[in-house]
């Protein structure tokens, strides 16, 4: 066992239940399948990582609800294949899924771990290997994201904050900024990741499409779904947003 871990936060690709601001334009099954890229192209990218893999799937998009299935972990694991290590997200809402997760990995022994969410399919692995190391010398890290939120989150064993995750409005866009004020309140040495496009709507998805043109990502199965999709994604277009055009000629 490593003393590094990475918890990858997934949902159950439910149609109709992941990805619905997508799914309203462009319907569930197509949203649906969209989901199921990212998170094979993130896993690909995860497995470069030097740490413990857990997922940690929702398993409330499982049909019938976590609480009606027989089995909604099955389902999770039936998706996402045996080599992984899969669990269930346990909490009320994601801050305490989030809070719970940690906490069990630092009672298992681990002593650096992040929290990594999956709308994010071209974050490369090198970003999340340097958050693990980063908590070699710092007390926590965390990346934003250009909506408010944030897509990565994590402490060292003995600087964990389980606090920051309480009363938080999430899906809100200052959770990022409430988040770190808690954070340097409680004097903690965090290192701040590069902002990152949290693709949510379909507006979020033609960026993601026209910022890696040229990248490595338009290799992915993710791209390559988009591509399928390319007359109804390019009907998003607009002039891209300053750190999106920065980030189109950074890859």
């Amino acid at each position: 066992m490593s003393d590094t871990c990475v918890l990858f936060f997934v949902k159950y690709p439910e149609p109709g239940a992941v990805k619905t601001r997508l799914a309203s334009v462009m319907g569930a099954e197509p949203a649906a399948a969209m989901y199921r890229h990212f998170v094979q192209d993130m896993l690909a990218e995860l497995a470069h990582v030097k740490a413990d893999l857990r997922i940690c799937c929702d398993t409330g998009t499982v049909p019938g609800g976590a609480g009606g299935a027989d089995d909604p972990l099955a389902a999770c694991k039936a998706w996402l294949g045996p080599r992984h290590a899969c669990q269930p997200q346990r909490g009320d809402d994601l801050g305490a899924r989030m809070r719970t997760a940690l906490a069990d990995a630092y009672g298992a022994g681990y002593e650096r771990v992040v929290v990594l969410g999956s709308d994010i399919p071209d974050f490369p692995h090198e970003l999340v290997q340097k958050a693990l190391d980063d908590l070699d010398l710092h007390d926590a890290v965390i990346g934003p994201a250009f909506d408010g939120g944030y897509y990565l989150i994590g402490f060292r064993r003995d600087r964990f904050l389980p606090g920051v995750f309480e009363g938080m409005e999430w899906g809100g866009a200052t959770v990022y900024a409430a988040t770190m004020e808690r954070l340097e309140a409680a004097r903690l040495d965090v290192v701040r990741l590069p902002e990152w496009n949290d693709v949510d709507t379909m507006w979020d998805l033609n960026v993601l499409y026209r910022t890696n043109r040229n990248s490595s990502f338009r290799k992915s199965s993710s791209y390559a779904a988009m591509r399928e999709h390319d007359a109804l994604i390019r009907q998003y277009d607009m002039e891209l947003p300053v750190w999106a055009r920065e980030t189109e000629s950074g890859k």
